[in-house]
């Protein structure tokens, strides 16, 4: 019978440790676009075992790092550690390596991370023009002809007889669809970036055409705000799409010339119409007083309209098959209308009461009203107060969330179709608590939306096109398709991982099925995707407004209702708790036979899971 004294178990242990380490397959995620030189920084680490280095170009070990305890993240059913690495502050590239075999060798830091991935996803509106041909000088490779450039449109039988003159706007998505509804949220969200940071957002540009005096960012909204304006009638209501009767082929703009039709009136239209361009004219007083106007008396004319018709819900007609955008509770569009008709004018018979818990969407808009009554405190008095609770409720619920698994706040039921944009919204939301507390908390899960977007998720995926080390190549995107260059059109948020499979079939045209059973990794990068994989205005610009605003911030700035200190130098704070000795690798003997142990989960010496 063999014995073990102390001098043969050392060795011995000291083998199968070894062993243990090599055994496992780590993995980190990260945002592969990079992340600020002086925030709170971290990324999610996989089955990692012991301290992790962090290696520069010349090869030097720059920090050593223990990850934190481990969780199980249910989006994915992964158990992840968040490995924090705020410590490293000097710009440049990095490695990760754990247990001295090297994980990546693209870990960025530097000084402006989000600049010009705010520069891209704002341009991409740019590309998505309608009635305008897109010149070598500002689009390069992804020129293009004009698209959509005969201004008389038919009048469907669903919004009365005749014709409109209709030009401009934005191609809604991967289609060639404009719609009011999703023009609302969308045109909102980039205005009240603007209005939250003129004076950073007058001088930053990005190669498009001039619009008179305006900034850039204004220059882009006023081509989808000129579209908006020829969609309302004579009588305030405002049509609520304009597309052709079914959705094209894979073909470029150009070549989409079925009939275009102004399809519908309703109330969710209306209403969004008059929010918009209540808050248009507070933004373009400055430049063009006679739009700013313009822009006002619509605003008046359409929430008259809404007021008289309050329930005209809109749903496509049978030998229509374009995007619905059909929204069965109206109120929130009411209330989205009113805050902001009573916060351009004064004028007590708009000014709303209450608050909304609700993340903004196309089809809940109140989230954006509850914005509007917490950021302006003089006008709704103590409903201000009531919508500032409010949101800091729902961002306390966010930032605790964003501490554990991935480091992110999205949860199992965030995962429906474009969820990208509801992580971009709750990344929104997060910025205006911190606006108004100047709590560093919020700003910091914030942040983590933005890695989560560019690369820190289960995919390990930046879902920015154009952007990071792994980016969607097949957006369901029809120029993108058509257009005969390789890489799709830059700086385009795609929808993002969800269950539903509702682009999965057997026709030539459907995905196969790419359904993980986990809602964080149900997703494929395949034209055919249109359920994960396609892009749209509204997905867009929360991550802009994300990405813009947190640049904003560090470059001195900060909205005019914010407390102080928002745009002061913010430190970076601890991230997440030292490893327990407890989460390391560990020998086990049962049944007679050694197993290795890490994380509840037992291996044989081969490095095979076998509990």
């Amino acid at each position: 019978m063999t014995k073990f004294g102390l001098k043969q178990y050392v060795p011995m242990t000291i083998a199968l440790l070894s062993l243990s380490t090599a055994a496992f397959s780590a993995t980190a995620y990260i945002n592969q676009v990079g992340y600020r030189s002086g925030d709170s920084k971290e990324f999610a680490l996989v089955d990692g075992s012991g301290n992790v280095e962090i290696v520069n170009a010349s090869g030097s070990t720059v920090l050593t790092v223990t990850p934190g305890e481990s969780s199980t993240w249910a989006p994915s059913g992964q158990n992840v550690q968040l490995v924090d690495f705020s410590e490293l502050k000097t710009p440049g590239t990095y490695s990760i390596k754990v247990g001295g075999q090297v994980l990546r060798s693209d870990l960025k830091v530097t000084d402006k991370p989000f600049e010009d991935v705010a520069k891209a996803s704002l341009k991409w509106y740019y590309y998505q023009r309608a009635s305008m041909a897109l010149e070598e000088t500002y689009a390069g490779q992804w020129k293009r002809a004009a698209g959509h450039t005969n201004e008389t449109a038919q009048l469907h039988k669903s919004a009365g007889s005749g014709s409109l003159q209709s030009s401009k706007g934005w191609y809604d998505a991967g289609d060639y669809g404009r719609y009011i509804v999703n023009s609302g949220i969308t045109t909102y969200t980039l205005l009240s970036l603007y209005e939250h940071f003129p004076d950073y957002f007058k001088t930053l540009k990005w190669n498009i055409p001039a619009d008179g005096n305006l900034p850039d960012l204004l220059a882009e909204i006023k081509y989808n705000l000129d579209w908006m304006l020829t969609m309302q009638a004579s009588d305030g209501a405002v049509y609520h799409k304009l597309t052709t009767l079914q959705f094209p082929g894979d073909v470029m703009p150009n070549k989409d010339t079925e009939q275009l039709y102004v399809i519908g009136k309703g109330t969710a239209a209306t209403f969004d119409f008059a929010a918009v361009m209540a808050v248009a004219a507070r933004v373009y007083r400055p430049f063009d007083a006679s739009y700013a106007d313009k822009c006002l008396e619509a605003a008046k004319k359409a929430y008259a309209w809404g007021a008289q018709n309050p329930n005209v819900k809109f749903n496509n007609p049978s030998d229509v098959g374009t995007g619905s955008y059909a929204d069965g509770s109206l109120g929130d569009e009411k209330d989205f209308a009113g805050t902001e008709l009573f916060v351009t004018t004064g004028d007590a018979s708009y000014k709303t009461s209450g608050a909304s818990h609700n993340l903004p969407g196309w089809a809940d808009v109140s989230g954006l009203a509850t914005y509007g009554k917490a950021t302006h405190a003089t006008e709704f008095g103590n409903v201000a107060q009531v919508a500032k609770d409010t949101l800091l409720s729902v961002a306390d619920d966010f930032e605790a969330r964003s501490t554990t698994g991935f480091g992110v706040v999205m949860g199992d039921n965030d995962f429906y179709w474009g969820s990208n944009s509801v992580a971009g919204n709750q990344g929104v939301w997060l910025l205006h608590a911190y606006y108004l507390t100047g709590d560093k908390k919020y700003y910091v899960a914030a942040t983590k939306v933005l890695d989560y977007l560019l690369g820190k998720n289960p995919l390990d995926m930046s879902f920015l096109t154009g952007y990071g080390t792994k980016s969607p190549m097949m957006p369901h995107h029809r120029p993108s398709t058509a257009d005969g260059v390789k890489d799709p059109v830059p700086g385009m948020i795609v929808g993002g991982p969800q269950p539903g499979g509702e682009d999965i079939g057997s026709q030539t045209w459907e995905c196969k099925d790419y359904r993980t059973g986990k809602p964080a990794t149900s997703y494929t990068d395949n034209r055919c995707s249109y359920a994960t994989n396609e892009v749209a205005i509204n997905w867009n610009a929360p991550f802009a407004y994300l990405a813009g605003a947190i640049e904003a911030i560090n470059a001195g700035y900060a909205p005019s209702f914010a407390v102080d200190g928002v745009a002061a130098g913010i430190e970076a704070r601890p991230l997440s708790r030292r490893a327990k000795v407890s989460d390391a690798p560990k020998l086990r003997f049962v049944d007679q036979k050694l197993y290795i142990e890490k994380n509840g989960k037992r291996f044989n010496l081969n490095g095979h899971r076998i509990k």
